[in-house]
């Protein structure tokens, strides 16, 4: 009964944490970076994008869910924003908390080629 409890209550918090995600920033008031773009192998984990460039550095892709889709597993440059996120993780009766971390705004996608570069990948 307790793993059982402990299971629905994992799957409870991570549907909510995807929902705070996809929501996008909470706080609007936030600036974002000079538009730059980044290379590397696209990926996708339970619904949310990542960049992995040849020196390993990962990146979290927000937005351009459309124009990412059809690169999964494909090395493309990606144009666009650095930001932030908000996630908040206050539990039910518990004070406020919210975990910050960095995203990366997808404005533009290229295609380079239909294999990534590196096996590491």
């Amino acid at each position: 009964m307790f793993k059982t409890l402990m299971l629905t209550l994992l799957v409870l918090l991570s549907a909510i944490c995807l929902q705070a995600v996809s929501a996008g920033p909470s706080d609007k008031s936030q600036k974002s970076a000079d538009p730059t773009t980044i290379q590397g192998c696209l990926k996708v984990s339970s619904g949310q994008f990542f960049l992995t460039e040849d020196d390993g550095k990962v990146h979290l892709l927000a937005g351009g869910a459309k124009k990412l889709s059809p690169h999964v597993g494909h090395e493309v440059e990606v144009g666009g924003t650095p930001g932030t996120r908000t996630e908040d993780t206050t539990s039910v009766g518990g004070g406020s908390s919210a975990n910050q971390f960095v995203v990366f705004e997808v404005k533009s996608v290229k295609h380079i080629s239909d294999t990534c570069q590196s096996a590491a990948h």
